[in-house]
């Protein structure tokens, strides 16, 4: 049997349907590669929103969606228990997805991005393109983008 090339797995998450079926088909992955596997979050940047509130009210907006992204978090390991048997690491990045998810893939030594694709749904994706294909054109390492069947 040939040796396994990925050591460490990168897979994104928006906490959608698609990206829970990413973090499974990585966590197989990894499980089958004895890859390490990380989970990587990008929450929007909300720096627009310190335009209207004070300090004190900004910071209670941040710590209030740090609470939701740990919640989610601990979601997925209940959705995917082979996660906790694989010691997955939480990188979570605030911004635009697909550019701090290159940032993240650039900044680690990763050698596989698991990626859910949402498929073309609105005007504006089809203008700008999604973050799965973002990230598969511009990224570095090999790129598995899955998909639900409907």
């Amino acid at each position: 049997m040939t040796e396994c090339i990925y050591k460490h797995i990168l897979v994104m998450t928006d906490f959608s349907e698609d990206s829970l079926n990413a973090v499974r088909v990585a966590a197989n992955i990894a499980k089958f590669c004895g890859s390490k596997i990380t989970i990587l979050h990008v929450a929007h940047d909300e720096s627009q929103i310190k335009l209207y509130l004070n300090t004190s009210e900004y910071e209670k907006v941040r710590e209030k969606i740090d609470i939701e992204i740990e919640e989610q978090l601990q979601e997925i390991h209940k959705e995917v228990p082979a996660l906790d048997e694989l010691n997955a690491k939480h990188v979570i990045r605030r911004g635009i997805p697909y550019v701090e998810g290159l940032l993240e893939i650039e900044k680690g030594d990763y050698d596989l991005v698991v990626i859910g694709s949402h498929g073309k749904t609105s005007i504006k994706k089809f203008f700008y393109g999604s973050t799965a294909e973002k990230i598969a054109r511009r990224a570095p390492i090999s790129v598995l983008v899955t998909r639900i069947k409907q």
